[in-house]
């Protein structure tokens, strides 16, 4: 298995564009690499199909060891940090880069391209820095990103490429989810367009991505099925297969987004239809995610609440902890990650997204109004308790949202939900 970054040209090129409006890169899983994931034969390499039908577009395909991925998973080492580097050392040192990045990504190369992010993020290294804030799409072909499933998905995928049948999957599982928020915060935040594929077919009887765990939790974004299994989700037979159909819908939705209109015929992608499906509004920064239904001012407070603050940099765990409730951090996981898990599984429904940002914010206005006062001013957990029942919750539990009913326990959730994200402080800190 080869390693590094290769270009790809389309037939009878030698070079890529010398000045590429728009970088394409692909990053495959486990058991994979550079060609054989992404073709059935060296015929429907579909790389090189991308290559040829945008000619402003560069195409390269990276390479590592899918063992070290394996490891990380496992618990047997933080290897997806060293991949994740290798890959940002790769794409930085080319000779001719796009000031804008896509990634299709198969399976755990998702979770790469994901953790390239945050330490591009993260990063003093101001070409790491940039190559973070350059890109503007992902996606996502069967990876694995959240959810009650994840840990059986990433289990069965381990089974296969390790043969370690009794192995199960008690490693990693925090910092995956950790990563997901993270991931999910950012491209919010930086207006990124992602699309997630997950498979229909099983393989030996196990459905490896569903469309649960597929869903990266990204506003605008639901999970598209592809007829197919998990390791052929990422090889289009054709170029009228949906997949590379919608992978092609999806770059042209964002070469319209930055590439300035012109009347050229050399310009114009020939034989392809105007499609934008999924497609965002545009600014400098990329496409913003847009859905229909839902008004703007809802979709800015979902934003803003599903990204974590500045502010208070600590974990769930931590404050609660910090400000003397320690006995209630079990539970308070279990509700935030169950008020997640919903929150996720219906971000692309735009009454759900209405409901749950107006539960949302009634409970901030309401904590926000009544319960750090009672805080400042040394109140026992009791009466805080009895603050936010009182003030918080039976007020909120009675909102008219729709069909669907407020109860106790979601508000619960969203409070613990809105904490981890540093919205609500449960101490003086």
């Amino acid at each position: 298995m080869s390693e590094g970054i290769i270009e790809i040209f389309a037939e009878g090129d030698s070079a890529s564009p010398t000045a590429p409006v728009l970088d394409i890169v692909f990053v495959h899983g486990l058991g994979g690499d550079q060609f054989d994931t992404w073709q059935v034969d060296p015929k429907s390499f579909w790389p090189r199909w991308l290559a040829e039908k945008f000619p402003n577009c560069s195409v390269s395909s990276f390479g590592y060891d899918s063992q070290k991925l394996a490891g990380f998973l496992t618990g047997d080492g933080a290897s997806l940090h060293d991949i994740a580097l290798a890959l940002a050392d790769a794409l930085t040192n080319r000779e001719a880069t796009a000031t804008r990045t896509l990634f299709v990504c198969h399976s755990l190369g998702g979770l790469v391209v994901k953790q390239m992010l945050r330490r591009c993020t993260e990063s003093v290294n101001p070409e790491y820095v940039e190559l973070g804030r350059s890109v503007v799409g992902i996606a996502f072909l069967g990876t694995p990103h959240q959810g009650s499933a994840l840990a059986s998905s990433l289990d069965q995928l381990l089974r296969r490429f390790l043969s370690k049948q009794s192995k199960q999957l008690v490693h990693g599982d925090d910092n995956l989810f950790d990563l997901n928020d993270f991931f999910r915060t950012r491209a919010n935040t930086q207006k990124i367009h992602v699309r997630a594929y997950y498979e229909t077919e099983k393989i030996a009887g196990v459905l490896i991505v569903d469309k649960v765990t597929a869903n990266p939790g990204v506003l605008g974004c639901e999970p598209i099925p592809v007829q197919t299994n998990h390791f052929n989700i990422c090889k289009p037979e054709t170029q009228n297969a949906p997949v590379f159909k919608s992978v092609c819908g999806m770059i042209r939705s964002l070469l319209k987004a930055f590439a300035p209109p012109s009347n050229s015929a050399e310009d114009k992608v020939q034989g392809e239809p105007d499609e934008s499906t999924h497609a965002g509004v545009a600014d400098e920064s990329g496409p913003t995610h847009t859905m229909e239904g839902v008004p703007a001012d809802i979709a800015r407070d979902f934003e803003y609440f599903t990204t974590a603050s500045e502010d208070d940099r600590r974990n769930l765990e931590q404050k609660l902890v910090d400000a003397g409730r320690a006995y209630a951090v079990r539970d308070a996981k279990r509700k935030k990650e169950r008020f997640n898990m919903a929150l996720r599984r219906h971000i692309a429904q735009a009454s759900a997204v209405t409901r749950y940002t107006r539960v949302m914010s009634e409970v901030e206005s309401r904590f926000s109004r009544h319960v750090p006062r009672a805080i400042a001013e040394g109140a026992c957990a009791q009466a805080i308790d009895g603050i936010i029942q009182n003030e918080v919750i039976s007020p909120c539990v009675v909102l008219e949202t729709g069909s669907d009913a407020v109860t106790a326990t979601l508000v619960d959730g969203a409070l613990y939900y809105l904490a981890g994200n540093c919205h609500l402080a449960w101490d003086n800190v």
